[in-house]
């Protein structure tokens, strides 16, 4: 009865194929390189150890002080059908480990995504992330009192990236969101425009009695010229690396505990790599997806702000068939606006 079922759940109806193949022709591409699930409702489900490092360095007297997420292991799910995805994730308090009791239970992490795609080739990511409680290491003795405003800090980042996808035989999608499955190896160069705002209240300040911080804004707006190239062995396992080099720029604004007030505009840097590995078939896939991605201002302030991310995430996912109701629905909004 088990292989009956497996086995008609593996049949691909007369419609996806359909579906598949105007695809195909209306988007000009090549389709023995890739194939799309778009007529089909798409759960994800996620592990991520997600490293976020904050580094506030005094460049006036080399002082320095890291900031680590205590809440830095989170579960998520993600809803994908047709064009729009929508996902959240937070971290449960059985999962983060840390020695202080009290930083344990007061620490928070909470992410957000909505991402779609303008057309083909044009993607959309939006992502809102909020953490709580942080984990302090200095390569100097800090007061009890700077450390318990240290782990207090909260932290929020509204971002967004617009993604082109240069060749049309390459499937982004295969490698971010797994709505479409990658046939035959191929590789994309990907420009990228990012843009964040973020907020970090309490913060650090120049670890004297004066001129605390008590907040810091911070924009920024980057280019990047990156490039994906995803290995395909047997049409379903996967293998994807990449390189994503940016330069753009930043404002930083820094409010002290005097109401002093401090405006910042400098050249922002960013590098990010990433690697994949994973199996992807018609119904299931699955995989380990890292990346590593460092951001740098060129400013002149006496404290400066570096981040480093470094995530790890471990997804599963199935596909289920969808329904009438929802295509008319969906199919307006192609018709329309061309997703």
């Amino acid at each position: 009865m088990f292989v009956v079922l497996w086995s008609y759940s593996q049949e691909m109806r007369p419609y996806d194929l359909e579906m598949q193949a105007k695809h195909a022709e209306k988007k000009g591409y090549d389709p023995t390189y890739r194939v799309n699930y778009f007529e089909n409702i798409i759960i994800r489900a996620t592990y991520t150890n997600n490293l976020n490092n904050l580094q506030f360095l005094d460049t006036a007297n080399g002082n320095a002080v890291d900031l680590r997420p205590a809440a830095e292991n989170l579960l998520g799910v993600s809803v994908d059908y047709k064009w729009i995805a929508i996902g959240v994730s937070y971290a449960p308090q059985f999962l983060i480990t840390t020695a202080d009791q009290e930083l344990q239970n007061s620490s928070e992490s909470l992410k957000l995504n909505l991402n779609f795609f303008y057309s083909d080739q044009w993607r959309q990511e939006l992502n809102y992330t909020y953490n709580r409680g942080f984990k302090v290491s200095s390569n100097f003795d800090l007061r009890e009192q700077d450390i318990i405003r240290l782990q207090n800090i909260e932290l929020q980042v509204i971002q967004g990236s617009t993604y082109f996808i240069a060749n049309k035989n390459y499937s982004f999608r295969a490698h971010y969101a797994q709505t479409e499955r990658q046939l035959r190896s191929a590789g994309s160069l990907i420009p990228k425009i990012y843009y964040g705002y973020s907020i970090f209240r309490p913060t650090i300040g120049n670890f004297s009695e004066t001129d605390q911080t008590t907040e810091v804004e911070s924009f920024d707006f980057i280019g990047s010229v990156g490039y994906l190239y995803t290995f395909v062995h047997n049409q379903k396992w996967i293998a994807t690396g990449g390189l994503h080099p940016g330069i753009g720029y930043n404002n930083s604004s820094y409010e002290y505990n005097n109401d002093k007030e401090d405006i910042f505009n400098s050249v922002s840097f960013t590098f990010k790599g990433e690697v994949t590995l994973g199996y992807n078939s018609y119904r299931w896939f699955w995989g380990v997806n890292g990346f590593w991605q460092n951001f740098n201002n060129s400013n002149n302030q006496n404290i400066q702000l570096n981040r480093d991310t470094l995530f790890v995430m471990a997804y599963m996912g199935y596909r289920f068939n969808d329904n009438k109701p929802m295509r008319k629905f969906f199919g307006w909004f192609e018709d329309t606006f061309g997703f």
